[in-house]
């Protein structure tokens, strides 16, 4: 008498089509979990950047020495300090001013801060 095998899988070989599939799903899982994240941390860049930018804009029609406030998530100071001619040269003919817009959030990895400046002649007007 002659044995019939049948042709299918054993159980050992569906095990490790198994162990393969998990490994595969968990190597996937990690990198679209990184993805995310690092999608989020850019976002939040973007946003504090143009928030930095803004800022910068805004000093042009404002004359105050220092703004702090919050918007959303973020915490933003404004900061203004005239510059000083070099030593050895004659004082600058219009007044030159740094204003510096400082971004502060908590992303996923802790504390993050974005910092732009620029150099901006003041213009006074006379009364």
């Amino acid at each position: 008498m002659r044995m019939r095998r049948d042709r299918g899988f054993t159980l050992i070989e569906v095990v490790v089509a198994f162990a393969i599939l998990g490994l595969s799903l968990s190597v996937l899982y990690g990198t679209f979990s990184n993805s995310i994240a690092r999608t989020r941390q850019d976002a939040s860049l973007s946003e504090a950047t143009l928030l930095a930018q803004s800022l910068l804009n805004r000093a042009a029609a404002e004359t105050t020495e220092f703004t702090e406030g919050e918007w959303s998530d973020f915490h933003y100071q404004l900061t203004r300090q005239l510059i000083a001619a070099p030593v050895k040269q004659s004082a600058f003919t219009i007044p030159t001013e740094r204003v510096t817009a400082r971004v502060r959030w908590v992303g996923g990895h802790g504390p993050r801060e974005i910092e732009l400046s620029t150099l901006r002649l003041v213009h006074r007007v006379s009364p």
